[in-house]
C-alpha cells in the first residue's frame, strides 16, 4: 500500500496494484504531514494536534495529542518517534505506546522534518533557528540563527549539516558545534530540502 493524508481528514491506504483505496481512516482534521512507515505501522500528525499510530489494516494502535497542529513529518530512530508541532515543542515518543519520553521547548513552531545523526537531533523553527538536541538527555547542544524562517528539513552528510532558510541561503554548519562553514545565497526563499 501507499499511504497518503489529505485535507479531506482521511489517511488513505491505496493498493499499489489496483490503485483503489483499500481503507481510509478519518482523523477528524486535515493531514499535512508525510506518513512514516515503520515496524508495520503508519505514523502521522494532523492539523488538530493528534498524532496517530495505525496498523496496516487502519486500526488505531495509539494516539498522542499535542496542544496545536502537527504538520511536521515524523522520523524514527532506535525505537523513538521524533516530531515537531505548531505548539513550539519537539516530542520524543516511544514507538510502541506513544508515551512521551521527553519534550523540548522551541522558541517558535516547527514544521520541518527532524533528522538524527550520531545521537544528535537537528530541526528548524519558524523563528529562523536551527537546533541541535542530544537525543539521550533532551538538552540543547547548540543553536544557529538564520535571517528568516527555517521550513525545510536539515540533513547531515559526513561531518556537515545542510539546511536552507526562507532568507534564501543554504547553510553548511559543522554538525557537532554549529559553527558556520559557508552559506550559499540563492535568489529566492528556500522552503524545502
Amino acid at each position: 500500500h501507499i499511504f497518503i493524508g489529505s485535507d479531506d481528514y482521511n489517511l488513505h491506504a491505496i493498493n499499489t496494484i489496483s490503485g483503489r483505496c483499500s481503507w481510509k481512516f478519518n482523523a477528524g482534521s486535515p493531514i499535512r504531514s508525510t506518513p512514516l512507515i515503520a515496524q508495520d505501522h503508519v505514523f502521522f500528525g494532523t492539523e488538530s494536534g493528534d498524532f496517530y499510530s495505525l496498523d496496516f489494516s487502519g486500526k488505531v494502535r495509539w494516539r498522542f495529542s499535542a496542544r496545536r497542529g502537527i504538520t511536521s513529518s515524523p522520523i524514527m530512530n532506535q525505537g523513538v518517534i521524533y516530531v515537531g508541532s505548531l505548539d513550539s515543542t519537539l516530542y520524543a515518543l516511544e514507538v510502541k505506546t506513544g508515551w512521551v519520553i521527553w519534550r523540548f521547548r522551541l522558541a517558535k513552531p516547527s514544521i520541518t522534518t527532524p533528522c538524527v545523526y550520531n545521537n544528535l537531533l537537528f530541526t528548524g523553527a519558524i523563528n529562523g533557528v536551527i537546533y541541535c538536541i542530544d537525543t539521550s538527555s533532551a538538552k540543547e547542544v547548540w543553536r544557529f540563527s538564520t535571517e528568516n524562517q527555517v521550513t525545510g528539513s536539515p540533513i547531515v552528510y559526513r561531518d556537515s549539516l545542510y539546511c536552507g532558510s526562507v532568507d534564501g541561503n543554504l547553510y553548511c554548519l559543522d554538525y557537532q558545534s554549529g559553527r558556520l562553514r559557508w552559506k550559499f545565497p540563492t535568489r529566492g526563499p528556500i522552503t524545502g530540502t
